[in-house]
């Protein structure tokens, strides 16, 4: 006999399949179940296209009955945006027994989904795995609870804490590599500082296929941002500058669009540490919508980031290798954090000959 959790459970799995897709929307996943067999089931993988319950109750190929009971990762919407209400659908439907795992953090829903269908006679149960429901959507509950997208920075460092090698491009194995390109296909963007683009003219773009995510949606390249306060860098002669998608600069100098290149330049306020990352995350969160933002930091972005207290997680590759005193020296970062109670070793994996730390920062 399978259990509600097994089935919420399931949802959450298929809500996943959206990771590489979804964004600026949450990760939703649904199932209609009738006497513990699975019926119907889908995902949200776009936003402006069917959200995940719409089209599991779409698919379902049978009348719906009092038996069946939908399960669903995310409060069903009950407002027009750029679909409609999924929660008068599902009251059209006929449906009168539904599992929620957490509500809705947009203001717009938080509740009201819940209540509209209570109204219509038909039986909710909240908070079924909540906190994994919760998990698998922490840059939208970040972003519209917090006005800040959730923040990862990664760094790959040399036995001796180094994080160049002159003697070759890479610190880290050809696996340790891809597994970036992962991270950088879940964000929403990825940021750096302008000397990263001055001395690795980096192209900052996600280079996998989709055979390599095992998925057939289309995968995105993230927004690309640089922190440039004095405009230094020439957009003709950088990777970053190049190709259609968004390219964000933040600088001290200027505010205007470059529609031409898809580049936004946005004027911020320095401070003691540079330009303002708390005031610069407030903008990705409320004007562009960023839910997951990468940081690939050098020394001095990686300080102001502890310093600030800005990071979410922060995932180091280790590598094998001595370097010696012609590389660039990082952060001691994990002098600075091991024994913090509100920072979490959160995952030590194994990649090739590299390891990948993981740590978490745990904040209100």
């Amino acid at each position: 006999m399978k259990s509600e959790i097994f089935f919420m459970e399931k949802a959450i799995d298929l809500a996943k399949l959206g990771k590489f897709s979804v964004t600026p929307n949450p990760m939703v996943g649904c199932i209609i179940t009738e006497k513990n067999k699975i019926l119907s089931e889908a995902y949200h993988n776009k936003a402006g296209c069917d959200h995940a319950e719409v089209i599991a109750l779409k698919k379902l190929k049978r009348k719906v009955n009092k038996n069946m009971s939908m399960y669903v990762t995310l409060e069903p919407c009950c407002h027009t945006g750029k679909t409609g209400p999924c929660s008068d659908f599902i009251i059209d439907s006929g449906i009168k027994n539904i599992f929620v795992a957490m509500l809705d953090p947009n203001p717009k829903v938080k509740g009201k989904g819940i209540k509209k269908l209570r109204l219509n006679g038909i039986n909710v149960q909240v908070g079924l795995c909540r906190d994994k429901a919760k998990e698998i959507n922490k840059g939208f509950i970040s972003r519209l609870t917090k006005k800040r997208p959730y923040v990862i920075a990664k760094q790959a460092l040399s036995i001796d804490n180094k994080i160049t090698n002159p003697r070759s491009k890479w610190l880290s194995s050809a696996n340790s590599r891809k597994d970036v390109h992962f991270l950088r296909a879940i964000s929403c963007a990825i940021l750096v500082g302008s000397n990263t683009i001055h001395e690795d003219n980096p192209a900052l773009n996600v280079r996998l296929n989709k055979k390599d995510f095992l998925t057939t949606d289309k995968i995105r390249n993230p927004v690309r941002i640089v922190l440039d306060s004095e405009l230094n860098l020439n957009i003709d002669k950088y990777k970053f500058f190049r190709g259609k998608e968004k390219k964000i600069i933040f600088n001290n100098i200027l505010d205007k669009k470059d529609m031409s290149k898809n580049i936004d330049y946005v004027k911020v306020k320095k401070d003691s540490l540079g330009l303002n990352l708390n005031l610069i995350l407030s903008i990705l969160a409320e004007k562009y919508d960023i839910n997951y933002l990468m940081i690939e930091p050098g020394t001095k972005l990686l300080k102001s980031l502890i310093k600030k207290d800005i990071l979410d997680e922060l995932i180091i590759y280790k590598c094998p290798l001595i370097v010696g005193k012609s590389g660039l020296t990082s952060l001691s970062v994990e002098k600075k954090i091991n024994g913090k109670k509100s920072i979490l070793l959160e995952s030590v994996k194994k990649i090739s000959n590299d390891v990948r730390i993981t740590y978490k920062f745990l904040r209100e």
